[in-house]
């Protein structure tokens, strides 16, 4: 142990150095071992870098070896990191397997921050072999290699850090496959090198909520993995298989025929996954998009492919869909629908509107003078001219803008019912109709709705509100609760579009409703199909043994109108009075049948 030992030891760089210095330290103090340990982050594991002990004539003993720290060292060591080194008097049987040694001589190796990276060990017989002129070689020796081991040791450390963290920000941690972030960039990646065609396909799986709603969030979260597997099975390169949300997958290949893989992982899923005694069946919808020399980014990509899906989903019977440019044509008319329809709905009101209300006439057999109308929203826009209501609509259902809409076509409302009654002479009564979005907030909605009444001086028994089955159902609303408070008011509660919906004649006596209207779909079929001329009979009996109004809708011919009369059914809405026009309008149309009615 001198100065030409040390001079020996600073030839060395590296793991070499770690190698020589163990052997010197080992051989200069006469151990029965010295042993360089590394602590882990959580400073409970310990395993071995080299272990220097002698067998024969041969001091050198690489030694893979790892446990964990007893809190006996952990207290003596770890929380005592500036204490130059420890002298135990109990062995490690982990460290003296041999059980040869009663005293260890530890030394730690700290960062400047007193972190404690690991130990230099020496087992000893006994006690007096620790000499101070032994611990001061420890202290010297470690103190020449802890920069090198620090180095090494924090580099470890920050490349599995780094390495955990790369799979962390792009990895799905339920299902192991890459995420929306990887998929992101992948896509760059390969439109940026593009050489070959790829396609990028998306998976969602039909009603995923109910599963986890049934069977609980861990039989959902296996689920989730069973499709996961699925998807390896099919797409072998990892890079090329992502999970993208909850329900969501997507996968990119570089086949020429994407169409069969879509089929044959939507085979797979809809085998179905058991649990037991469970047996779930599993059915996905797929919307795919293949690169091409239009698309510039990763998410105009992942966008094209999300709007064939969506597409798809809309469909009962389709499962896969390509994106193509009539498709491209209707998504940016849609989108530029809506971003218009919110515009609109954000102009003050003292500003000309691009949104207006018809009214179609509810007209009583034999009466002369119409005073019940049915108010509908139309939509001229300066950009696109006539907007359908069914899509404008559609948009605001979609885009959260169905209230503002619903306000604005009652506050419209109120101002052509004081245009119409001017050019009529006489009060008149409006149908309003009501979304299930406006009832949400059941409060809001009554509110708007009689403070704008009452800035016209209006009365609610002058409205009738008209309700969809879809309303009558919604889960989120006491309805009759509603409904009931409504009739308090003093409106009327129409049931729109009768007999389209399975649960119609299971739950209209259950509903305080005032009045029935047939859809006209059965209207239409009336004079051609048994079914039909029976469904608008029974809707004829239920109305009058529930005591309730009855209006048929869509009735166009003389035929029609007079088959209906036959029937029971006197209060008619449809073109053979008048197809939906502005107040200005109606007047003109009004004497018009009225000459007709009498002239018959």
């Amino acid at each position: 142990m001198d100065l030409s030992t040390i001079s020996f030891l600073t030839r060395f760089r590296g793991h070499a150095l770690i190698e020589h210095a163990t052997q010197v330290v080992h051989q200069a103090s006469h151990s029965a071992f010295t042993e360089l340990l590394e602590l882990d982050s959580t400073t409970t594991i310990a395993h071995t870098l080299f272990r220097a002990q002698s067998k024969g004539s041969d001091t050198r003993q690489h030694r893979e070896h790892t446990y964990s720290i007893s809190s006996e060292w952990r207290s003596a060591l770890v929380n005592s990191p500036r204490t130059p080194y420890h002298i135990l008097e109990h062995s490690d049987p982990h460290l003296d397997e041999d059980h040869s040694v009663d005293f260890l001589l530890v030394v730690p190796i700290a960062t400047h921050a007193d972190d404690i990276l690991g130990f230099l060990v020496s087992g000893f017989q006994t006690k007096e072999a620790i000499s101070e002129q032994v611990c001061h070689f420890h202290s010297i020796v470690t103190s020449l290699i802890n920069g090198t081991l620090c180095y090494q040791i924090l580099s470890e450390r920050s490349e599995s850090l780094v390495n955990r963290l790369s799979y962390e920000v792009s990895h799905d941690h339920l299902t192991g496959l890459m995420n929306r972030n990887y998929l992101t960039d992948m896509l760059e990646r390969m439109i940026e090198g593009y050489r070959e065609p790829f396609t990028l396909i998306v998976i969602d799986i039909d009603h995923f909520q109910e599963i986890n709603d049934v069977y609980g969030s861990y039989v959902g979260d296996n689920v989730l993995k069973h499709i996961a597997q699925i998807i390896q099975q099919y797409v072998p390169d990892e890079h090329y298989r992502f999970r993208l949300a909850s329900d969501e997958f997507a996968i990119i290949t570089e086949s020429t025929e994407p169409m069969i893989i879509c089929d044959e992982i939507l085979n797979e899923i809809e085998v179905g996954y058991t649990v037991a005694p469970h047996s779930i069946t599993l059915n996905a919808k797929v919307g795919f998009t293949t690169f091409n020399k239009d698309i510039f980014s990763a998410e105009q990509l992942i966008a094209n492919a999300s709007i064939a899906l969506n597409d798809c989903k809309l469909s009962r019977n389709e499962k896969i869909r390509c994106f193509d440019t009539q498709l491209s044509q209707a998504y940016m008319r849609r989108a530029r629908i809506t971003d218009l329809l919110r515009i609109e709905l954000n102009k003050p009101q003292n500003v000309k509107q691009e949104l207006s209300v018809y009214m179609q006439p509810i007209v009583k057999k034999g009466q002369l003078e119409w005073n019940y109308f049915e108010v509908l929203a139309r939509w001229n826009s300066h950009e696109m001219g006539h907007v359908s209501p069914v899509e404008f609509i559609a948009a605001a259902e979609n885009s959260g803008l169905m209230v503002l809409l619903g306000k604005r076509i009652i506050e419209l409302a109120c101002k052509a019912k004081q245009e119409l009654e001017r050019s009529l002479g006489y009060n008149v009564k409006l149908g309003i109709n009501c979304s299930p979005e406006q009832l949400d907030d059941p409060q809001e909605y009554i509110q708007f709705l009689t403070e704008t009444l009452a800035k016209y001086h209006y009365y609610p028994d002058e409205f009738t509100i008209e309700l969809t089955e879809s309303v009558l159902l919604s889960p989120n609303t006491d309805i009759v609760s509603l409904l009931d408070k409504l009739r308090r008011l003093g409106f009327r509660i129409a049931l729109d579009d009768f007999g389209t919906g399975y649960s119609s004649l299971n739950y209209i006596h259950s509903y305080p409703i005032d009045c029935i209207k047939i859809d006209a779909t059965f209207v239409r079929n009336l004079l051609t199909n048994q079914t039909s001329e029976k469904v608008v009979s029974l809707i004829i009996h239920l109305a009058k043994l529930l005591n309730v109004d009855l209006v048929a809708e869509g009735v166009e011919t003389i035929h029609e109108l007079e088959k209906l009369y036959s029937m029971g059914c006197e209060n008619i809405q449809g073109y053979y009075f008048s197809k939906p026009l502005p107040p200005s309008q109606l007047l003109s149309v009004n004497k018009i049948a009225n000459d007709n009615i009498t002239l018959n």
